[in-house]
């Protein structure tokens, strides 16, 4: 399925996955410049880059939803299950991770399991939807991030902020850079046809 532009999927793609790109950007840029983070520092900024993720994925589901020109078929309603974990997960962070461990017992399974559901979707669709790269990286990436966290939890804050940060930055670098493609095939797809 290679979505034609002027069906809008482009459109409706656009808006949510610019927001994405912002969250990730904007949390990256923090854990490059917050240069000695308490442990509060970094579940609160860990959790709420979880949660705003997470709405962001549901605010795609909403546009999903919406269009009825998408035809994913039993997976039509996986980013709303991530999106979902995702928010959960930001919650518990900043509610619960008192620790070093209990900050990576949230943010990691969290990531772990929202990284392994996000990748699976675009691996399944990663030549025939315009967001299935982005999955497959993001998802990718996350997986990886969680695994990190797990081999650094006894470094510190710093580090786990660094951690969840560099993820961030590809995962924003990336979804910054569909956005701006999926603009300009909306724009394509509106654009008036030639007149002879």
């Amino acid at each position: 399925m290679h979505p034609d532009p002027s069906t809008g999927i482009h459109r409706d793609l656009f808006a949510p996955t610019l927001v994405r790109a912002l969250v990730a950007l904007v949390f990256a840029a923090v854990t490059i410049f917050w240069q000695e983070p308490s442990l509060t520092v970094v579940a609160w900024g860990v959790g709420l880059y979880l949660l705003l993720t997470g709405a962001a994925s549901v605010f795609l589901q909403l546009r999903l939803n919406g269009n009825d020109h998408v035809d994913m078929g039993p997976s039509r309603q996986v980013p709303q299950s991530y999106g979902v974990l995702y928010i959960l997960g930001g919650v518990f962070t900043v509610l619960g991770a008192d620790s070093p461990s209990w900050l990576v017992v949230y943010a990691a399974s969290v990531m772990g399991l929202a990284g392994i559901t996000e990748l699976a979707l675009g691996l399944k669709f990663r030549t025939s939807f315009p967001l299935g790269r982005d999955w497959t990286i993001a998802g990718f990436v996350t997986v990886l991030a969680a695994t990190g966290l797990v081999l650094v939890v006894d470094l510190g804050a710093k580090a786990l902020f660094g951690v969840v940060g560099g993820a961030a930055v590809v995962i924003g670098v990336t979804h910054l850079l569909a956005a701006l493609t999926l603009r300009h095939e909306d724009r394509r797809g509106r654009a008036p046809a030639p007149t002879a």
